[in-house]
């Protein structure tokens, strides 16, 4: 699963120095998003409204609409 992905990657930056650290932090933020999608792709599979996405991620479901609706 996803999830467990991001908590290794996050738990190897345990005595990173700072730009190695940096590094990353952008590369987890990517790795957020790339689980964020699929993750909105398999709620909408399952018949969740975008109303209900959007309750999940907390923010309105105009937003969650504009960056997801199209895919």
């Amino acid at each position: 699963m996803e999830v467990n992905r991001l908590k290794t990657m996050v738990g190897s930056m345990d005595g990173m120095g700072p730009a190695e650290a940096l590094h990353a932090v952008a590369e987890l933020q990517r790795e957020v998003g790339r689980t964020e999608a699929a993750l909105v792709r398999r709620a909408r599979q399952a018949g969740l409204s975008w109303e209900a996405v959007a309750a999940c991620l907390g923010v309105s479901k105009q937003a969650v609409h504009k960056k997801y609706g199209k895919q």
